[in-house]
């Protein structure tokens, strides 16, 4: 079954809250991975480095898992700066 995903090839707004977010916490992009892959989700840094770039859609699982591990609501990751 394909995972659903978001596209933010014209918007990177997912990306760029999932990075600040992400620095917040204090957090490297390796920390995350790690922790994503400790949530099921299987994603590589580079992939990861992508998704906070916009050069790489987000599957709503990977979504879900930020919000565990940032510690924050699912709204939080589209919130308009």
């Amino acid at each position: 079954m394909k995972q659903a995903r978001i596209n933010q090839r014209t918007n990177n707004l997912v990306g760029t809250n999932i990075r600040k977010l992400r620095i917040q916490h204090n957090l490297r992009n390796a920390d995350i991975v790690a922790k994503l892959q400790l949530e099921g989700v299987e994603i590589s840094t580079s992939t990861f480095s992508k998704v906070e770039s916009g050069t790489n859609n987000p599957s709503v699982d990977l979504l879900f898992a930020l919000t565990h591990i940032l510690n924050c609501d699912f709204n939080t990751l589209f919130a308009l700066p």
